[in-house]
């Protein structure tokens, strides 16, 4: 009898199984042919737009156009700046785009006027820019024309001045180039808090470091100098190669050459603590890292740039000026790390009870940090992400890589090796971030600000993942 009933919930459960899995399986199926369809559709959609582009000649009056292809679904007026045959589009007072007359000619983008040379004035100007600002850098324009886009969908835009069509694409697509032009805005007041925020990450960071720690370290000395290498040396080179094989554009390559150069994260020792590193390796290679990247983040960051734009084919826009990030990071860096370990000596008690909290604060605030430098340019944010989305991801993957790899070849142990592959994985971007909007260095260069920005969200999310797996792994003896 027993066995019969137990036979039967079976068969009970067996068929509640099979009627769930038929269900998922049948709304699996809706939902890709739903998608198959929406697809079908924008495709075909796509078709008819760029079939009725084709049947549209420069010269046709708007009439014209809206009887050829039909009413568009976005009219915007703007005002063309021609420099010869290249043009920056004005609306409302800022420049929203830069579009070269040769989609394929290389220009070598400027940051400031230099009349000793003879370059083309369009190369001063950057998408985010304001007429005035064009004005004093590029000069005044061969030519000014009021006129309007007219766009069919994101890919499909009619160019009209004055009633007239004067250029049709069928093919509008976002590229790494377009970073290149852009420049992230960032108020004189933000860049303060900016300033003061990772200020505040560093005088936390140091409320940890004692001077009489110090004395301990030779008895890791070996282990210090490997995750030391790891992060200020392989990664940077590692990078370089990188950059070499995918090619990117100036502003993507040298976003990345800062990010490799900038010390470890202020999150790294949270996430060696879950990942059951070694917790007295971490805390002293954060502290290194970050008291010696007063001159190893100017350093590195001049000696690869440097070498990226003597051997690259593209051509690197800036100075790069290590006298001025030399004294940045030593603002940003150097005094909040003194203040804070001399902080920690003189009050010690006081000092017990703040260093964990302030940890936890400045987790959040480089977190909101990053999310304040990206909601001013939100929208650029949205459109290009996907243009540095893999780039980023493979960097860091081959950070991590670099850190493990590294220390296994050395035949370290597991814990050792945890420890060292978080330290090279979790990069201060934040710091990076700092440097790029800096009026003086980078002035919110476009591509460099989307690879620091992005690195420091993806970082932690990577790095979180990594350390959630090495918690559930026991460490190999």
């Amino acid at each position: 009898m027993a066995a019969a009933i137990n036979h039967a919930n079976k068969v009970t459960i067996m068929n509640k199984n099979y009627k769930f899995y038929s269900y998922v399986n049948h709304l699996a199926l809706f939902l890709l042919l739903s998608f198959i369809a929406i697809y079908g559709n924008k495709v075909l959609a796509q078709k008819n737009i760029a079939n009725n582009l084709r049947t549209i000649s420069v010269g046709d009056d708007t009439t014209q156009v809206i009887n050829k292809a039909g009413e568009p679904s976005m009219k915007e007026n703007v005002s063309r700046w021609f420099y010869g045959n290249d043009q920056a589009v004005i609306v409302n007072g800022k420049i929203v785009d830069i579009r070269l007359f040769e989609r394929n000619r290389k220009i070598s983008l400027r940051k400031e006027k230099d009349k000793s040379e003879n370059v083309h004035p369009i190369s001063f100007l950057r998408i985010g820019m304001t007429a005035k600002e064009a004005l004093e850098l590029a000069e005044t324009p061969d030519l000014k024309i009021d006129g309007e886009d007219w766009y069919y969908s994101k890919r499909h835009r009619v160019e009209i001045n004055q009633g007239k069509v004067e250029k049709v694409d069928q093919n509008l697509k976002s590229s790494l180039e377009t970073l290149d032009w852009i420049r992230l805005n960032f108020s004189g007041g933000s860049l303060l808090i900016m300033n003061i925020t990772i200020a505040f990450v560093m005088f936390g960071v140091a409320l940890g470091i004692k001077l009489s720690g110090f004395r301990e370290l030779g008895k890791n000395l070996r282990l210090l100098l490997i995750g030391w290498s790891s992060q200020f040396i392989l990664l940077p080179l590692i990078t370089f190669i990188l950059i070499f094989i995918i090619k990117p554009t100036p502003s993507v390559a040298m976003g990345m050459i800062l990010v490799a150069a900038c010390p470890g994260g202020n999150v790294s020792n949270f996430i060696s603590s879950l990942a059951k590193g070694n917790m007295p390796l971490s805390v002293s290679l954060t502290a290194i890292a970050t008291i010696m990247a007063v001159i190893m983040t100017p350093f590195n960051f001049w000696f690869w740039g440097s070498l990226y734009s003597k051997t690259s084919e593209l051509i690197i826009p800036f100075r790069i000026d290590l006298w001025e990030m030399l004294k940045t990071v030593f603002i940003l860096v150097g005094i909040p790390m003194a203040l804070g370990m001399g902080f920690s000596k003189k009050f010690p008690i006081v000092t017990q009870k703040i260093i964990n909290p302030i940890k936890y604060i400045s987790i959040v605030i480089f977190i909101g940090y990053i999310v304040a430098a990206l909601s001013a340019n939100i929208n650029y944010f949205f459109m290009y992400i996907h243009l540095i989305f893999l780039i980023v991801l493979i960097h860091n993957s081959l950070a991590f890589a670099t850190g493990y790899g590294f220390s296994s070849l050395l035949r370290l142990s597991d814990i050792n090796r945890r420890t060292i592959t978080i330290e090279t994985g979790i990069q201060n971007s934040g710091l990076g971030l700092v440097l790029i909007f800096n009026p003086n260095l980078f002035n919110g260069l476009g591509g460099m600000a989307f690879i620091a920005a992005w690195w420091g969200i993806w970082h932690i999310v990577a790095g979180l993942s990594l350390g959630f797996y090495w918690s559930r792994k026991p460490l190999k003896q």
